[in-house]
């Protein structure tokens, strides 16, 4: 008796090593699609601010990592990962912050000179998003360790 070919073809495609080579390469696109952007696209962002609310310290770093570091003596700083196209901010902390692990917060970023304003599009963490709400002036730009004066080219 001759088989039929479309019967052949479906039990090859329902035979367990199709399937796993099927579901290896979903993955495999999956995650491809889900690799990081880059971290800084946009260096305007970089060095130290200084929240106009409570003096806390916003610090972005040309590798991709922030931390905001509280005023006061028993709170603890919040260390993450950014990216910045210049002009949307994606913050996410990092586990040994132990706040908001993994929890992404979103702001538009405007930069004017030496002052930036957050305007939040998403955030789920209360600490993060109440000290956004603020205006941060610049107190230290990336590399030059001046305060408030940006790296000049070299």
């Amino acid at each position: 008796m001759i088989q039929d070919k479309t019967s052949s073809r479906s039990n090859l495609l329902y035979s367990s090593s199709v399937k796993k080579i099927l579901h290896i390469v979903a993955f495999v696109l999956v995650a491809s699609c889900a690799a990081e952007p880059e971290k800084v696209s946009s260096t305007i962002l970089l060095g130290s601010w200084k929240s106009d609310f409570d003096s806390t310290t916003l610090t972005c770093e040309d590798t991709g990592l922030f931390t905001l570091s509280f005023t006061g003596p028993k709170t603890r700083a919040i260390v993450g990962d950014y990216t910045f196209d210049g002009k949307i901010v994606t913050f996410r902390n990092r586990p040994e912050t132990k706040l908001c692990v993994d929890e992404t917060g979103v702001y538009e970023i405007k930069i004017n000179g030496a002052q930036f304003i957050a305007r939040k599009v998403k955030d789920f963490c209360p600490l993060r998003e109440k000290q956004m709400d603020y205006s941060w002036t610049r107190v230290k730009a990336a590399g030059d360790g001046a305060l408030g004066i940006p790296s000049a080219p070299k």
